[in-house]
């Protein structure tokens, strides 16, 4: 299944992912959240908190990732992806607007290249 993504940044000085994900969940009215933990092939290792969607969103899954390997230091940047189905780019425009309402920022848009 595809997803939708949303990067933000959290609020001054950052959130832990577990504190970072409740907001998020909170926000969508997301329910039973938990922590995932995978070792892959080649020392690979992905974590995240996954949550099934509110009333909004029917059984869609969403999963919050931080940006730095250790899910309980300060993340820089929240990767928030939402399965795609009907009103699943609608929810997680909503939640962009809540979120940045809250303090949570956009990051940066690199320059344009000049040709």
């Amino acid at each position: 299944m595809t997803t939708l993504t949303l990067l933000l940044l959290p609020p001054p000085p950052g959130l832990a992912l577990q504190p970072a994900a409740q907001r998020v969940f909170d926000t969508l009215g997301a329910h039973a959240p938990h922590f995932i933990e995978r070792h892959g092939a080649n020392q690979s290792y992905d974590f995240y908190w996954q949550a099934h969607g509110g009333a909004a969103l029917g059984q869609a899954i969403c999963r919050v990732r931080g940006d730095l390997w250790e899910p309980e230091k300060l993340q820089n940047k929240i990767h928030i992806e939402l399965e795609d189905h009907a009103g699943a780019a609608d929810a997680l425009a909503v939640l962009q607007q809540q979120l940045l309402a809250r303090g949570w920022t956009l990051p940066p848009t690199p320059p344009t290249p000049l040709t």
